[in-house]
C-alpha cells in the first residue's frame, strides 16, 4: 500500500493590493525555516511568485479545497532584520505586506528566476599581462587597469564603477595582456572565509575631531543611532571608512547607503583601494543579472561591504555590522511612487532590529534628525575643522537691483561676478557656477498672442533646448520639435523667457573663449563615463570653469575652486513649501562648500533681487554654522506645528478622466469628514488639485491629513484604507496613501 502524501499549510503574501495573505498546501513536512522562500502559486487561473509569511497546521478553508504551491528556494532567502523592517514598513507606510516583499527582491527573483549566479564577467592577468612592465604601457587608463589585475581578476562591473571604458580593456584583451573570464565559476553560494587583513592600505592619521567619532562609535554595544554632522570638506568619509575596518575586523558586515547622485568613480575607488574584502553595489546603473549577484554576494556572509542607492536597504546581509546613511538629509533616499518608504527611516528600524550601529551624516543634517539629535534620540557628533587645513570659504551677498543690465546678467551673472570670474581663472584658480535649472531658456512663446508652448500630457510649460533645436518637457521627457509657425494666431516670431545652464554655456564660452569650461547636468552627462571624463579635465585643470546643477554641487573635491558663483537663489526662499527655507539652506551650505577645499581661500558670490533676505543673511555671517540655522527653522516649525512637531500624509488619487479622479477622492472626503472628528488633534483638509495637476496624461489630486500624534495619525489611515478597500476605485483610477511626504502635491 502506498503511503499517503504529506503536505504543509503555508501563508503566502503576494504582489497584489490586498492586506492579507493566502493560503496555499506545500508538499512535504516544514518547519519555519522556509518562511521568506519563494513559492509560485495559481491565484485566479495565473501563475505568481508569492513569499512564504507562516508556516501553519491548519487553515480557515477545508483541506480539499487548498491549491498547490511550487516551492522556489530551500530556506529563507531574506533576513530576520529584513522581515522585521519589511513588517514595520507595511504597517507604517499603509503599504500592502506582499507588495513590500516584492518590492525589496531583485526583478530576477521577483520573476521567479533561481537564486544562483549566472555568468559574471571578468578580466583576468594572463601569463603576460603578469610578466608585463606597467612602466611600458603608454596608455595611463591601460596601465591602471592592468595594476588591479596583478592583484586578481576583477569583475567588470567593478571596472565600470571605477571609472574605466570597455575601450580601454579590450585594448589589454587585444595586446594579450587580459583575457575575458567568468567569476561564477569560482564562486560557491556558502560562507566566505575572511581575508588574513581587512585592509589593503594604511589609513591616513585622523584629527582629534574625527578620533573622538571613530572612538564613540567603535565603543557603542547594540543599536545606536549616531548622527555625524561635519561641515563640507571635514573627513566625514574617513570616518565612515575607519568604523567600517572594526566592523570588518569583527567578522562583521557594513551597507553603505548614498545618494543616486553620489556614486562617482571617486566614491567606489575609496572603497576598493581602502579594504580587502567584498566590496558590491547595488545602484539604477546595474542591469537585473548585477543586481542579483550583488544579492548572492551579501547572503554569503563573512566581511563584506555593500555600497548602494535606497533600495539595497533591503538586501540580507547576514552578519550586519553597521548601516552608514551618507548625506542623510538627501531627497532622494525618498521613494515617492508604489511604496512609498524613506530609506532614512526603515535603515533605522532595520539597524534596531539587527542590534547594529547606524551613522547618519551631513554637513546640513535634516531638521527631522537635528530634532532626533537634540531629544536624544541620535547622539550627535561634531566635525568643525576641514581636513588640510583649509578654512571656510569668504561669503559676498550682490543686489542685483544695483547691477547694470550687461548681457551677462540676462544670462544670471550679473557684472561683479562676471569680473570676479575672469580675475581668477587668470590666476589659475577654478570657478564653480551653479543653477539649477537645465536647457537654454524656461520656456518660449508668442509675443503676438500670448501663446506659451505646454506639454500637451501635462500642465508643464516646454523648455528650450536650444543646442538641440528641441523642446523638452522636464516632467514627462517628452520632446517636441521647435515650432516654425504659432498655432494660435500664425505668427513666425517667438521669444523666450528664462534662462538655464544652455544659455549660461554660451555667454561663458562667448566671454572666456580661452578658458576650458565644463558643463554638467543631465543632458550634457548621461553616463558615469561621461562624467568621469569631464571630472578628469577639471582635476588635470584644463577646464577652468564649471557650470552646473546638482550633479556638481554634492559629493565633488575640487581642491583649485576658489570661488563659488550662486546665479539663482531666490527661486528657493519664495515658495509655498514649508521645506523650501531648509531646503535653500542645505543647498547654500554645500555648494559653498566646493570653495577652498585646500590651502587657498574660497571665496562664494551669492546674487539675490532680495538681499535683505533675513535667511540669507544669517547663512552668510561669519561662524554661522548651519546647525544654528536648522535651529531657528525648527522653532518656526514648531511654532506653526509643522514637521517634526506634527506628522502628515497625503491621500492621492489620479485618472486619465479628470472628473472620475476628483469624484473617488471627494466621496472618500465626505465618508471620512464624518469620522475625523473623533480623532484628536486631527486635521482632514479639502480635495484639491496638486500644484501640477496634468502629468504623463494624468489628472491628480490629493487631501492633506495632519496630526498631533503619530499613533492618532496612524490610526486614522487605517480606517482610510478599509474604506478604501470596501469601495475601490474603479476604472483607471488609482489611489495611494504617502506618509511623511517630502515634496507637496
Amino acid at each position: 500500500m502506498e503511503s499517503q502524501a504529506v503536505f504543509s499549510v503555508i501563508e503566502v503574501v503576494l504582489n497584489r493590493p490586498l492586506f492579507q495573505c493566502f493560503d496555499y498546501k506545500l508538499e512535504g513536512s516544514y518547519a519555519d525555516d522556509i518562511v521568506g522562500a519563494r513559492v509560485e502559486v495559481n491565484i485566479a487561473g495565473s501563475r505568481e511568485i508569492g513569499i512564504i509569511y507562516k508556516v501553519k497546521q491548519d487553515s480557515s478553508l477545508p483541506f480539499a479545497k487548498l491549491k498547490s504551491a511550487r516551492l522556489l528556494d530551500n530556506k529563507d532567502i531574506f533576513a530576520p532584520d529584513v522581515h522585521k523592517m519589511l513588517s514595520f514598513a507595511s504597517k507604517y507606510y499603509l503599504y500592502p505586506l506582499g507588495q513590500c516583499y516584492v518590492s525589496a527582491l531583485p526583478k530576477l527573483l521577483r520573476d521567479g528566476k533561481e537564486a544562483a549566479y549566472g555568468e559574471i564577467p571578468a578580466l583576468a592577468a594572463t601569463k603576460e599581462g603578469l610578466e608585463a612592465d606597467v612602466k611600458n604601457i603608454k596608455a595611463k587608463v591601460q596601465a591602471q587597469i592592468l595594476t588591479l589585475l596583478k592583484e586578481g581578476p576583477v569583475r567588470r562591473k567593478e571596472l565600470r564603477e571605477r571609472g574605466f571604458s570597455a575601450q580601454a580593456e579590450n585594448a589589454l584583451i587585444k595586446k594579450g595582456f587580459a583575457v575575458k573570464v567568468n567569476l561564477a565559476l569560482s564562486l560557491k553560494a556558502t560562507q566566505s572565509t575572511a581575508a588574513p587583513s581587512v585592509l589593503k592600505e594604511e589609513p591616513p592619521v585622523l584629527n582629534p575631531e574625527q578620533s573622538v567619532a571613530v572612538e564613540t562609535i567603535c565603543a557603542a554595544k547594540g543599536y545606536q543611532a549616531f548622527l555625524l554632522n561635519g561641515v563640507t570638506g571635514s573627513g566625514k568619509t574617513e570616518v565612515y571608512l575607519q568604523v567600517i575596518a572594526a566592523v570588518l575586523r569583527k567578522g562583521q558586515s557594513a551597507l553603505v547607503l548614498v545618494p543616486e547622485i553620489a556614486l562617482t568613480p571617486q566614491t567606489f575607488e575609496r572603497f576598493y583601494n581602502r579594504f580587502n574584502v567584498p566590496v558590491s553595489s547595488m545602484h539604477s546603473a546595474l542591469s537585473d543579472r548585477e543586481r542579483l549577484d550583488a544579492f548572492l554576494d551579501m547572503q554569503r556572509g563573512g566581511p563584506a561591504i555593500l555600497i548602494g542607492t535606497r533600495s539595497a536597504l533591503f538586501t540580507p546581509i547576514p552578519n550586519l555590522g553597521l548601516i552608514v546613511i551618507d548625506e542623510e538629509h538627501d531627497g532622494s533616499f525618498k521613494q515617492t511612487d508604489g511604496f512609498r518608504y524613506h530609506a532614512r527611516s526603515l535603515a533605522l528600524v532595520r539597524a534596531k532590529a539587527a542590534g547594529c550601529k547606524i551613522i547618519l551624516g551631513s554637513a546640513t543634517p535634516s531638521l527631522e534628525s537635528v530634532e532626533n539629535a537634540l531629544c536624544g534620540k541620535f547622539t550627535k557628533l561634531d566635525l568643525t575643522i576641514r581636513a588640510g587645513g583649509a578654512s571656510l570659504p569668504q561669503f559676498k551677498l550682490i543686489d542685483l537691483k544695483n547691477e547694470p543690465l550687461t548681457p551677462g546678467i540676462k544670462t544670471g551673472i550679473g557684472l561683479e561676478l562676471e569680473n570676479r570670474i575672469g580675475e581668477e581663472t587668470a590666476r589659475g584658480n577654478q570657478v564653480l557656477l551653479f543653477l539649477n535649472r537645465r536647457g537654454y531658456s524656461h520656456h518660449l512663446f508668442c509675443p503676438h498672442c500670448g501663446k506659451i508652448f505646454t506639454c500637451p500630457n501635462c500642465d508643464n510649460p516646454l523648455t528650450v533646448h536650444k543646442n538641440e533645436g528641441r523642446l523638452k518637457c522636464h516632467v514627462c521627457d517628452n520632446v517636441f520639435a521647435m515650432p516654425v509657425v504659432c498655432p494660435d494666431c500664425g505668427s513666425r516670431e517667438f521669444m523666450e523667457n528664462g534662462y538655464g545652464t544652455e544659455q549660461v554655456e554660451e555667454f561663458l564660452r562667448l566671454r572666456y573663449p580661452d578658458v576650458g569650461i565644463e558643463r554638467i547636468d543631465r543632458d550634457s552627462v548621461n553616463s558615469k563615463a561621461e562624467l568621469e571624463k569631464r571630472l578628469e579635465r577639471i582635476k588635470e585643470g584644463k577646464s577652468k570653469i564649471m557650470l552646473g546643477t546638482q550633479m556638481l554641487a554634492k559629493g565633488h573635491d575640487f581642491p583649485d575652486v576658489t570661488l563659488v558663483g550662486i546665479l539663482d537663489i531666490d527661486s528657493g526662499l519664495f515658495s509655498d513649501d514649508f521645506r523650501a527655507l531648509e531646503s535653500t539652506a542645505q543647498l547654500l551650505t554645500q555648494v559653498s562648500g566646493r570653495a577652498g577645499r585646500a590651502q587657498k581661500q574660497g571665496e562664494v558670490i551669492i546674487q539675490s533681487y532680495h538681499p535683505e533676505n533675513e535667511l540669507l543673511n544669517r547663512l552668510i555671517t561669519p561662524n554661522i554654522a548651519y546647525f544654528d540655522i536648522a535651529l531657528d527653522l525648527l522653532l518656526i516649525r514648531k511654532n506653526l506645528n509643522l514637521p517634526p512637531f506634527s506628522y502628515q500624509a497625503f491621500l492621492l488619487s489620479n485618472s486619465e478622466d479628470r472628473v472620475k479622479a476628483f469624484a473617488y477622492l471627494q466621496e472618500l472626503n465626505s465618508c471620512l469628514q464624518k469620522k475625523a472628528g473623533t480623532y484628536e488633534g486631527l486635521s482632514l483638509g479639502p480635495v484639491i488639485s496638486d500644484k501640477m495637476e496634468k502629468r504623463h496624461n494624468r489628472y491628480h489630486f490629493h487631501i492633506l491629513v495632519s496630526a498631533i500624534r503619530r499613533d492618532v495619525l496612524n490610526a486614522f489611515l487605517n480606517e482610510t484604507v478599509k474604506i478604501e478597500q470596501d469601495n475601490p476605485p474603479k476604472n483607471d483610477v488609482r489611489f495611494a496613501i504617502e506618509v511623511d511626504p517630502l515634496f507637496l502635491y
